[in-house]
């Protein structure tokens, strides 16, 4: 033990426990917590937090027979931006992808930014085939990006068209694998995403498909097509109402309501629903892929408006 100036010993214990400078740290488990959890240019989980909550998110979820999926983002060419406009413009274009990442998250969901241009998304209560929807979703919405950043010169520079690829994985309820598995089968799926030529979505879903696959590009479109319609609310019940016929107006109004109207112009106008003799009813298309794309549209319309009445 060492000694102070006025001859009072040190005790170097007491002043690691104290120091300000260094992480609060979990009494059980000894991990960072508070702010030392947060990634704190984008106000995500860390790595720290991450490895704090997902193992017991994890758990959670198969102690309670839920589904849980993965999600592996990591932006495409990103150090071309570091390189050409400097780091401060690249931690502009990672706030933005994190502000997508919180748009199509729940509170319950944990977003991590795991390292540079590297973001875990783990999603409990989710399929494979959910989080294959959510990841595309976040793919548009990081292209569609207009990120406003200042050149180390000093110019004003509109970024847009940035890419991001994608692994998704899931586990079934009752899998005996673990959060390590399910991040190795993502990682995969991710390297595969970049082989494939970047800018994609990736998925390895044992529960769904025999082997890896990327998402149907015409399906994708009718998907992205009904994402853009979720601000009706009366979406899925619509389409549950003509899954088995033709119907007037006078035949949804009842139970749906007079704003029932305006969702089926809106489905008409999107090529979904057909208006013959005062009837409506699901195009040819439609009713193709409506068995597989309808539990999706539920499972979305719960993850943001809450569960379907």
């Amino acid at each position: 033990m060492a000694t102070a100036r006025m001859g009072l010993p040190v005790d170097h214990g007491y002043l690691r426990l104290h120091d300000e400078s260094a992480p609060s740290r979990c009494v059980s488990c000894a991990q960072p917590v508070g702010a030392w959890a947060t990634d704190r240019l984008t106000g995500l989980l860390g790595r720290w937090g991450w490895d704090d909550q997902a193992p017991a998110a994890y758990r959670r979820a198969q102690r309670r027979w839920e589904h849980v999926a993965l999600l592996m983002v990591d932006l495409d060419r990103f150090k071309k931006i570091n390189d050409e406009y400097g780091h401060p413009a690249g931690d502009v274009v990672l706030t933005d992808v994190a502000a997508v990442l919180a748009t199509h998250t729940r509170p319950t969901d944990l977003v991590c930014r795991h390292g540079g241009d590297e973001f875990l998304v783990l999603l409990p209560r989710t399929t494979g085939r959910e989080a294959a929807l959510i990841a595309e979703c976040i793919l548009r919405d990081i292209r569609a990006l207009q990120t406003e950043i200042t050149t180390n010169d000093g110019y004003h520079v509109t970024l847009h068209g940035q890419t991001a690829s994608i692994g998704v994985s899931s586990h079934v309820p009752g899998s005996e694998d673990t959060l390590l598995d399910l991040v190795r089968e993502t990682d995969a799926a991710l390297q595969r995403a970049k082989r494939a030529g970047r800018a994609r979505v990736q998925v390895h879903d044992p529960s769904a498909f025999t082997t890896e696959h990327s998402v149907d590009p015409a399906a994708l479109h009718h998907l992205l097509a009904l994402q853009d319609l979720m601000s009706s609310d009366q979406l899925p019940q619509v389409l549950v109402a003509l899954s088995d016929g033709p119907k007037a107006v006078e035949d949804l109004v009842p139970g749906l309501g007079p704003r029932v109207i305006m969702t089926l112009e809106r489905l008409q106008g999107n090529g979904f629903v057909l208006r013959r003799a005062a009837r409506y009813e699901l195009t040819a298309a439609a009713r193709e892929w409506i068995t597989d794309v309808l539990p999706a549209v539920a499972a979305w319309t719960n993850r943001h408006h809450g569960p379907v009445r």
